[in-house]
């Protein structure tokens, strides 16, 4: 990322003419009063002094940047060598100084995060025609705001995602949503899955329960898989080898985050990007003096619970260093944190290490990114499936009679005989001696490592093309699978809990980007790309009977009398592609983007899989006063193989190996259009109507049989397939708006989402029939934010909330799973009897800081203020109640 920042500005325009040689100029006294703050975007808008002597324009730049805090990105040939200036301006925008020290020339901001600013060319010009252009000369005479033909908005924000080497978002034809790093720290934003909640429309992430630490999506855009859903997800341009099991974030330490919601990217990113691409970009800037610069934090508090004897106490801890300017740079960072047991037994540590360098030459950028993460979430025993697994539970008991509820809660619902309040309410447990021994969402809780280790080299030998080069191994060792994905609870004896899986993926991606200008008011980007990856998957697999693949897969057992047998078993799989790109603007309003890539995967199956991607899109960008209006339109294609890392590391992964032959891969295929208005007052609004078909979706499907268990006794064992269900329609629209005003910002977003049955595979036995609403996908999702900073203090506060579902009951199948008296059977289209409809969950959080003095700050946190635990996604879901933190924060 900082190599293509730094690139950009000599990048996006072939030719630049110099500004004419102007007289010595008088300082200038004051810009106008409509150029307050709330005109620009972020860091524009930040409000400086600034008073230099007769200078050049590039060490009135370099002033300003130090002044202003930001990286200042720009190609010095670009700028009037014998123009001079001198200025004396208080309490000034810094957009509206870069505009008029830039008066005259054929540059303009371009906002590419949270402090970096590319100065880059304009074919348009700097100047409407016929406006005043004497800004900084003799007579004194400022440009105003309105005489510009083009002010930066949030739409000329440079991105990386989407784009083949980093451009304005203004050309970008699909819908494209950039968090950074100041927005995460703010919101006290801990996980990937908090940060899309809060910002992304459309895309929709459950609350971790305790002892498991995948992520579990709801929605992206509605179903595209099963248990698996998740977006392709890159650190630095590095593809993670699984992306449901990257979840921490730390927001010191990370610049921006950037997603592609839909298949539309999959035409740059390839296979996995059936659902979107998410890119986590880290910080690779220096401070403002290049002096080594220390931020340390350190929260803690309690989280309340009536699952567990007393409150969980919770801890985090951060420490960042940072040296360096925008040409050579290094960070580093540290983050460990730990829950308490808000479910009996079950607890959380987790550790985060990462570093960053960067040096820039006079062509080329090389940077370089290092992380790892450890997790562990200790075994926990869902009371409400009985679970007999936890010691801390066991000791808890005072007979085997006892109820597992705690006095508190029993009051709360009316007594045990009583019936629950809703239908996601709670529910009496079940007589302990008569139940099967069954695990909550794993059997000995998780532990996992993570890595991610590469560098980026970005080189422009001329004006016209850049070429780019990006090494990287992701890797992870996990022990403990999740049976999330799954209806019914699992028993012990499927030796869940011992499960293995690790995997180490290696990536080369090389990249050429050309520029031309074809024509009068038209520019031509093209760009070729190369991807060889290279994966080491280990996971523990199911040892089926030699020939037995009932349902054309490998039968792995959920609920059974008797061990499964399992071993290690090593694969390799290659994945190559080849893609082309081109965008075709004219006039800086139309922009036309077409591309495919051509995909090749090996190993994954038995037979050699081939794909072809395509994309198409169009965006009209027009200024109507102090508005900027785009109208966008995109259709893209990405699959998605049947065997994957993310499938493989979950209970499906059990047998994976052959369960995935024969299956065809899942993929999806749509249009998406949408109109983003920007206000130059600080409103914004963006609307996006999506219309998708997912198909080959793979569904566990349940399957019952009879074995004679030692006491000679009949026992049914509940077992799963694999099976392809066929298509599902994905059509909705998404909502997003921010408003500023002075200190205040608010932002909420909307998605409504119809995602449905439109036809079933042959062969397929499961519960789903056409017509059927996707289960665990909610129809609405929406989010309200507030943010507020005055001299010494800072709030922010938000509200998400998922609404109106269908799910399984899962009370009802563990207590007819648990109950030995009577038969049960989930096999195929049975499970139907256990749907039911969700209403909704909200979700409150808040966060205050106030400066003591200097860098010190005190800081006062509340997660989950409304107190929910349970109703989301299931009525069986665990999850931390009300949690209320103090802590310090001192950079020094």
């Amino acid at each position: 990322m900082g190599a293509i920042a730094v690139l950009i500005a000599p990048l996006a325009v072939v030719r630049g003419d110099r500004a004419p040689v102007t007289a010595d100029p008088v300082c200038t006294v004051r810009l106008g009063a409509q150029d307050r703050s709330s005109l620009w975007a972020p860091p524009l808008d930040r409000i400086v002094n600034l008073h230099v002597p007769e200078v050049s324009i590039r060490e009135a730049l370099d002033q300003l940047a130090v002044v202003a805090k930001i990286e200042l990105s720009y190609s010095a040939e670009l700028l009037p060598a014998a123009k001079r200036v001198c200025l004396a301006l208080d309490r000034v925008p810094v957009g509206a100084v870069l505009e008029s020290l830039l008066s005259g020339t054929s540059l303009r901001s371009i906002v590419l995060g949270s402090t970096q600013v590319v100065l880059a060319p304009s074919r348009a010009g700097a100047v409407a025609e016929g406006a005043v252009t004497n800004v900084l000369t003799p007579s004194a005479r400022v440009v105003s705001s309105a005489s510009m033909s083009r002010r930066a908005s949030v739409l000329d924000r440079v991105v990386v995602t989407g784009s083949p080497d980093g451009a304005p978002q203004r050309g970008s034809p699909f819908a494209l949503d950039v968090i950074d790093g100041a927005t995460l720290a703010r919101h006290g934003v801990g996980t990937l899955g908090e940060a899309l909640d809060l910002a992304v429309p459309g895309v929709w992430s459950w609350t971790a329960s305790a002892g498991t630490l995948s992520a579990r999506y709801g929605s992206i855009r509605g179903a595209s898989s099963f248990g698996v859903s998740a977006m392709k997800i890159y650190l630095d341009g590095i593809e993670v080898a699984n992306p449901l099991l990257v979840t921490q974030l730390d927001p010191a330490r990370v610049e921006r985050v950037e997603v592609i919601r839909g298949p539309q990217g999959a035409a740059l990113y390839g296979a996995d990007a059936i659902s979107g691409v998410v890119n986590i970009l880290t910080r690779h800037d220096g401070t403002p003096t290049g002096a080594p610069v220390v931020q340390l934090s350190t929260t803690a508090g309690l989280s309340a619970t009536a699952y567990a004897p007393r409150d969980a106490f919770v801890q985090d801890h951060a420490l960042s260093f940072r040296r360096g300017s925008s040409s050579r740079s290094l960070g580093l960072g540290l983050n460990i944190g730990t829950v308490g047991a808000y479910v009996p037994g079950a607890s959380e540590q987790r550790l985060l290490a990462d570093a960053d360098v960067r040096v820039a030459r006079a062509n080329a950028v090389y940077t370089g990114t290092a992380r790892f993460s450890a997790q562990r979430a200790n075994a926990s025993t869902s009371l409400i499936f009985g679970g007999a697994t936890s010691p801390a539970l066991a000791a808890s008991r005072t007979a085997t009679t006892t109820p597992l509820w705690p006095s508190r809660l029993r009051a709360a619902v009316g007594g045990l005989g009583a019936p629950p309040p809703d239908l996601s309410g709670y529910r009496p447990p079940l007589d302990t001696t008569a139940r099967v021994p069954l695990t909550g969402d794993s059997a000995t809780g998780q532990s996992l490592s993570q890595y991610t280790v590469g560098g980026t080299m970005a080189v422009m030998p001329n004006l016209h093309w850049t070429h780019t080069v990006i090494a990287g191994v992701d890797g992870y060792r996990l022990r403990g699978l999740s049976s999330a994905s799954l209806p019914t609870p699992v028993s012990s004896t499927s030796a869940l809990g011992e499960g293995i899986g690790a995997a180490d993926r290696g990536t080369l991606r090389l990249r050429t980007v050309g520029r031309f200008d074809v024509a009068e008011g038209a520019l031509l980007a093209v760009t070729f790309a190369a991807e060889q990856a290279l994966t080491r998957d280990v996971a523990s697999e199911l040892v089926n009977a030699p020939g037995y693949r009932p349902n054309g897969g490998a039968l792995t057992p959920a609920v059974s009398s008797s061990p499964a047998s399992f071993r290690l078993a090593q694969s390799w799989i290659t994945n190559s592609g080849v893609s082309a790109q081109a965008m075709l603007s004219w006039q800086d309003r139309w922009y036309v983007s077409a591309g495919g890539r051509a995909e090749r995967t090996s190993g994954a199956t038995a037979e050699v899989q081939h794909a072809w991607l395509p994309m198409l899109g169009a965006a009209y960008v027009r200024e109507y006063g102090p508005a900027v209006v785009k109208l966008r339109g995109a259709f893209g294609t990405g699959i998605r193989p049947a065997r994957t890392l993310a499938r493989g590391t979950s209970w499906m992964g059990r047998g994976v190996a052959s369960a995935t032959d024969g299956l065809q891969p899942e993929r999806q295929s749509g249009l998406e259009a949408g109109a983003d208005v920007v206000f130059a007052h600080g409103i914004s609004l963006h609307v996006t109507r999506f219309d998708q078909e997912a198909s080959g979706l793979i569904q566990p499907v349940g399957s019952m049989s009879t074995s004679v268990g030692a006491n000679g006794r009949i026992v049914r064992n509940l077992s799963y397939t694999l099976q392809n269900v066929g298509a599902i329609a994905n059509r909705g629209w998404e909502l997003q708006a921010t408003a500023r005003k002075s200190s205040l910002q608010l932002t909420g977003t909307l998605s409504l989402v119809d995602s449905r049955v439109a036809r079933t595979a042959t062969g397929y036995r499961g519960e789903l029939r056409v017509g059927d609403r996707m289960l665990d996908v909610p129809a609405s999702t929406m989010s309200l934010s507030a943010t507020w900073a005055a001299r010494r203090w800072s709030f922010s506060s938000t509200a998400t909330r998922a609404a109106d579902w269908i799910g399984y009951d899962r009370t009802a199948i563990g207590e007819a799973v648990a109950n030995t008296a009577h038969e049960y059977d989930f096999g195929g289209p049975l499970l139907r009897r256990y749907w039911m409809h969700y209403g909704g969950v909200t979700r409150w959080r808040a966060n205050a800081s106030y400066r003591i003095r200097g860098d010190l700050s005190v800081l006062l946190g509340g997660e989950n203020l409304l107190n929910v635990q349970r109703g989301a996604p299931d009525n069986a879901t665990v999850t931390a109640g009300r949690t209320l933190s103090f802590g310090l924060r001192s950079t020094f």
